[in-house]
This record gives C-alpha cells, structure tokens and sequence, in this order.
C-alpha cells in the first residue's frame, strides 16, 4: 500500500470534523439542520405544563394563548400566556415541545386557515369541535340574583379557532319551578377532539 506523506489543509480538517459531529452550544443543546432549518434540540426534558391563573378577557373577540416553558441562559423558563385578537376564519394551533431522539424540539405555535363547516341540515345543530383541551375556568364572581326564579349560567370557554371566553349570567327559564336546575355546558373528548355539550334545564 502506497501511503502518502501530504498533509491535508487545516480548513479541509475542520470541514470533515464539523460534517461529522454535531455542533454543540452549550451543556444543554444541540443545533442540527432539519431540511435546511436550523433546529434547537434541548437534551432535558421540559417539566410539567403549569396551571395559569387566567386573567379575564379583554372581549369577546380575544382568544387565550397558552403559556408555555422555553429554555433560556442554561434553564427552563416558565413563558406566561395571554390574550390575542382574534384572527377570522383562522384556526390557532398551541406550539408543544416534540420529542425527538436526542432530545426536545420546540414547534412553534401558528394559525392555519379554516376551511368554513358544512352547514346543518334541516333539524341538526351544528357541532363545535375543538383540536385541543380548553384551558383551565376562570373563575368569576357571580352578583345576586335579580330575582328569585332567576339561575346562574356558568362563564366557559367557547372555541372560535382559538379558545374565546364567554361570560357567565343570569338566565330565566320560560318554565321555572321549584326543584329544577340548570346544568352548565361542557365539554365532551371523543377521540382525539372535543365536542361541546349544551347546557340544558331539568
């Protein structure tokens, strides 16, 4: 075997070694390329979600953005959420760190747009579905009653491409009587999704 005695130059050794290992930033991340993309890959895992304490909504046409943990100076970051304008005919979809298999990526959040529901058919009611559990209630302070036959509708979280809060008031049931009760809306998981249940008088 022929054995050359040239020495390559030092920049082609560097080019090889950066080809053939990843790029470390610090202690914590790795950098790699994802078609083109620079992506961040934290090697520890991101704690638990944490529950906010949701302030009340600036209107009816604001959605809540969920907080999140982000990985700042060497360390998780607890990111609060917010209220954001409402986009129309747009479909919010909360970012979420993915794993992957040497470590966390974070996706950010983003709106996509909504193709409109096919309308009802005679006699139906059409579904609210969202893609994602709504946030945690809000709690409300609930003022007297302006009279006796009057019950208290609970405020929820509506979804309108994005989790929008309606406040909670005080109905009157064309039929009340003594004994009977109003039970609030909710909403049902079904698979992957979430259906709204209306609330209904008994």
């Amino acid at each position: 075997m022929i054995r050359s005695s040239k020495k390559l130059p030092a920049l082609a050794l560097m080019t090889l070694a950066v080809a053939s290992t990843p790029v470390v930033a610090t202690a914590g991340i790795d950098i790699g390329v994802n078609i083109g993309i620079p992506e961040v890959v934290i090697r520890t895992q991101p704690p638990a979600d944490r529950i906010e304490v949701i302030p009340m909504s600036p209107g009816p046409d604001h959605i809540w953005i969920r907080g999140h943990w982000v990985w700042h100076h060497e360390r998780w970051e607890w990111k609060g959420g917010y209220w954001e304008a409402v986009h129309p005919n747009q479909v919010w979809i909360s970012g979420q760190w993915v794993q992957k298999p040497n470590g966390w990526v974070w996706v950010e959040g983003h709106y996509v747009v909504q193709a409109p529901p096919a309308p009802p058919q005679q006699g139906q009611v059409a579904e609210v579905i969202a893609n994602e559990p709504p946030p945690p209630p809000i709690t409300e302070v609930v003022t007297v009653a302006p009279g006796p036959d009057y019950f208290w509708v609970s405020g929820h979280w509506h979804w309108r491409g994005g989790w929008v809060w309606v406040h909670g008031h005080y109905d009157r049931h064309p039929h009340f009587h003594p004994g009977g009760a109003w039970v609030d809306g909710h909403w049902d998981r079904r698979g992957g999704n979430f259906v709204w249940v209306e609330g209904h008088w008994r």
